[in-house]
């Protein structure tokens, strides 16, 4: 039996096959995309060190102060959804969002990036960031 012949007598078979396959690229595709704008603490620290990007502290302000990468700014989820304008000097360069643990800085990346931002979200967060022993700054 050749292939023509078995999907016409089976294309209900044949064409979820076809469905799940096609479902299973566009899954593997998402999660390649979203991989891409996660770097970890090493290449962040390059991104800093040679490219000037600008890290973005999306955790709450007391947090902030509790401890935070050097030069970061300090900007809620919320802020950065409503104000854009704010975030206008930073489009020129790398974005390094940063929250606890990646979950929430992971979104506002995809997100920025569709506004043209060269957005990414630390692998981790700030939890990964302490764990490698790099240096924060407290107020």
């Amino acid at each position: 039996m050749d292939l023509e012949s078995f999907i016409a007598n089976h294309w209900q078979l044949a064409y979820s096959f076809a469905a799940v396959l096609t479902l299973l690229v566009v899954v593997e595709f998402l999660r390649a995309r979203r991989t891409n704008m996660m770097v970890n603490t090493t290449r962040a620290i390059h991104l800093i060190n040679r490219e000037h990007a600008t890290i973005i502290d999306t955790r709450m302000a007391d947090t902030f102060r509790q401890g935070h990468i050097i030069d970061a700014v300090a900007m809620t989820l919320p802020e950065i959804e409503q104000n854009s304008k704010k975030l206008e000097k930073f489009k020129n360069k790398p974005v390094i969002l940063i929250c606890n643990t990646d979950s929430e800085s992971q979104k506002t990346a995809a997100s920025l990036a569709k506004q043209g931002y060269n957005s990414y979200a630390l692998m981790g967060g700030m939890r990964a960031w302490t764990e490698a022993g790099l240096p924060l700054v407290k107020n």
